[in-house]
């Protein structure tokens, strides 16, 4: 049931916050991942009848956390979220641009 809430989430995340059709996100994934994921798979994956890989998991809880953020309301500083992102994933500066590492 977790598992279906974070994908919902992270579609939702995609569509407002970083204004992205579904098939756009996937596409996004696979490039960043290295992937050859389907909307198909991730609509499975939204009903709970496949669950994504780790490395799946993680790239979208990083995708979806700015956007959950302000959805809570909360403040939150760029410092405050860059913190957050550094307690869950390897992060770093390299060639002046910042990465994360999802596992």
């Amino acid at each position: 049931q977790r598992m279906k809430q974070l994908v919902a989430s992270w579609i939702k995340a995609e569509q407002e916050w970083h204004r992205q059709s579904l098939a756009a996100a996937v596409a996004r994934m696979n490039d960043t991942l290295g992937s050859v994921t389907t909307t198909s798979r991730v609509s499975e994956w939204r009903r709970g009848v496949y669950v994504p890989s780790t490395v799946t998991v993680s790239y979208m809880l990083s995708q979806t956390l700015p956007w959950a953020i302000r959805e809570s309301a909360c403040p939150f500083t760029r410092d405050q979220y860059q913190m957050l992102a550094a307690l869950l994933w390897q992060t770093g500066v390299e060639h002046g641009e910042t990465y994360t590492e999802l596992l």
